[in-house]
């Protein structure tokens, strides 16, 4: 009923409102420090915010300083309009890549300020709504984008938005720079430390094949190679388990791992939540998955916040903002073919390439800070 625009909670009077939109997970987490930094600042700012997946409101009530969350309403006029009047905001920041016809179009009428933060818009979808370039530019006339990229900032230019600045990467603020003293710690718990190991993460529907061809390739070049295999979805893991037993290779799914199995094992198949970033800390080179078909990438930030050598295939349009930064050290396969060789030689470059990848982490570090430019350019608007 809520996305309808009933049963919304009384918000009282407060002076200042900011509603907030962040899509799903990956946007809310983008946004946390933002809003804590916002919320210090301005402890009277009533700040609801509306998330599309239950998930997404679960960490936006528990890990903002939220007022209120919310589903975001169905974009229809009528119920645009409803929430409009019962929460009356003076500002709405929508994060990412969500362009709401009705949503934008009423606030603006209410006279609310529409901000886009965080803003980025992929190839396909940009070359989409050029093709509606005058409903784009009736969207975004009059609104603020603050951009992660200046190709992103371009992209809005074009379809009609006039006032676009970059900022660059809140997430670069959500990426854990990692206490490197941890890895042999990571290791061991895998019982591992004593073998070279490669990750793939976030493998995705319709790269299985090719990291199972890869990694039984590369196992026959590296003596003792332990691969960890941590697929997307769990439909891409029952997909690797067969592959492997076609293969040969032997396997323990993580969930039920003791690493006392280490030594009888080939491979590590990650079937649990959450864990994917702590256990790019345990490899010596990674591979981020949905790359090697046309999936937009996954964050290849994640294992070079632990100074991991990181390769990734030519398909990366969602996270172009993150090559920007670091792809200058990343080692790009140019087709999914590739990758068995590429984990030979960049184990036969170790040195080269952990030097690469500390470059990257430096560059990483030192671009951390974005949060305070968004802060700052919020306030202004605010003001």
């Amino acid at each position: 009923m809520q996305r309808l625009g009933f049963r919304i909670p009384p918000i009282g009077d407060p002076k200042v409102v900011m509603w907030l939109h962040a899509s799903s997970v990956g946007e809310v987490k983008a946004s946390v420090e933002l809003v804590k930094r916002i919320k210090s600042e301005r402890p009277d700012m009533f700040i609801m915010v509306t998330s599309m997946t239950a998930t997404g409101r679960e960490i936006a009530a528990n890990e903002m300083p939220s007022d209120l969350v919310l589903p975001l309403p169905f974009d229809i006029n009528w119920v645009i309009r409803k929430y409009l009047e019962t929460v009356r905001p003076s500002i709405l920041v929508i994060v990412e890549t969500e362009i709401w016809p009705n949503l934008v179009l009423e606030a603006k009428k209410k006279g609310t300020k529409v901000v886009f933060i965080n803003a980025r818009i992929g190839k396909h979808t940009f070359t989409r709504y050029l093709n509606l370039r005058q409903l784009s530019d009736l969207i975004l006339r009059d609104t603020h984008v603050l951009a992660v990229s200046k190709k992103d900032a371009e992209r809005f230019s074009r379809l009609g938005a006039n006032a676009v600045t970059c900022l660059g990467n809140l997430k670069l603020d959500s990426i854990h720079v990692a206490d490197l003293h941890d890895r042999k710690e990571i290791k061991k718990a895998l019982g591992a430390e004593n073998r070279p190991v490669f990750i793939a993460g976030s493998i995705r529907e319709g790269e299985e094949r090719y990291v199972v061809e890869a990694v039984r390739y590369a196992k026959d070049k590296i003596t003792g190679l332990f691969s960890i295999l941590a697929p997307r979805h769990s439909s891409s893991g029952i997909m690797l388990t067969r592959l492997l037993d076609n293969a040969g290779m032997r396997w323990a799914l993580k969930s039920r791992y003791d690493k006392q199995q280490a030594d009888n094992i080939d491979v590590l198949i990650v079937d649990t939540f959450g864990e994917l970033f702590y256990l790019y800390g345990a490899s010596d080179i990674a591979f981020v998955g949905g790359s090697l078909v046309d999936s937009g990438g996954q964050n290849i930030l994640e294992p070079l916040a632990w100074g991991i050598p990181t390769m990734h295939g030519p398909h990366m349009e969602n996270f172009a903002w993150a090559l920007e930064v670091v792809g200058p050290f990343t080692l790009k396969l140019k087709s999914p073919e590739e990758l068995g060789k590429y984990i030979v030689d960049a184990f036969e470059n170790i040195e080269d390439n952990m030097a690469k990848a500390m470059n990257a982490r430096g560059v990483l570090k030192a671009s951390i800070g974005t949060t305070d430019d968004y802060v700052t350019a919020l306030n202004m608007l605010l003001d």
